[in-house]
């Protein structure tokens, strides 16, 4: 018989299974998705993914679809040109006008949805119901004004995003941060 006998039986379920119970708490603490468990001495995780600072507007990625030259920036040019293209594409029954439910179509194709921003009471400043070429050439003619932040008549990808701060966010610097720390201990 030779010196080493493999087991045989109930036995071989345990050769196998105590070096695996062994060293299964040592393998498992060094799985990186454990990394995010991590704490720093004041208890904060050491790794949370930023949240969403920057947003763009449905109308500013409408905006941004109107760059024809593909250069990333939206002159007055193209953006006049695709404003009054944007006016015929909504005014479906081509009597001049666009009324409520073809801005409402117009809107889910241009903005991604019915109700975006502007809406029926940013176009229709008479009141009537229906929104003319005028009307929506000022509408968008205010909203240029808007987002040029330097007058230059030129609308860069930088403005046409938005910086915010988001409500609640514990890593916020001042009380409200210092307090959600405080509350943790």
């Amino acid at each position: 018989m030779p010196a080493f006998c493999f087991p045989k039986g109930p036995e071989v379920r345990f050769w196998f299974l105590a070096p695996t119970l062994l060293f299964a708490p040592l393998l498992l603490g060094s799985v990186p998705g454990n990394a995010q468990s991590a704490k720093t001495a004041d208890g904060d995780p050491l790794y949370r993914p930023a949240p969403a600072t920057i947003v763009a507007t449905p109308l500013a990625v409408a905006i941004a679809g109107f760059d024809r030259d593909r250069d990333l920036v939206v002159t007055r040019a193209e953006f006049d040109e695709q404003v009054r293209s944007s006016f015929a594409r909504g005014d479906s029954d081509g009597d001049g006008f666009i009324g409520l439910i073809e801005l409402s179509s117009w809107a889910e194709a241009t903005l991604g949805h019915a109700t975006a921003l502007p809406g029926r009471f940013d176009f229709d400043r008479d009141g009537d119901d229906r929104i003319s070429s005028a009307e929506f050439e000022a509408e968008f003619a205010r909203r240029f004004a808007a987002l040029d932040r330097n007058r230059d008549s030129r609308l860069t990808r930088s403005e046409l995003v938005t910086l915010v701060a988001l409500p609640g966010d514990p890593r916020r610097r001042g009380r409200e941060g210092d307090e959600r720390r405080r509350q943790r201990r």
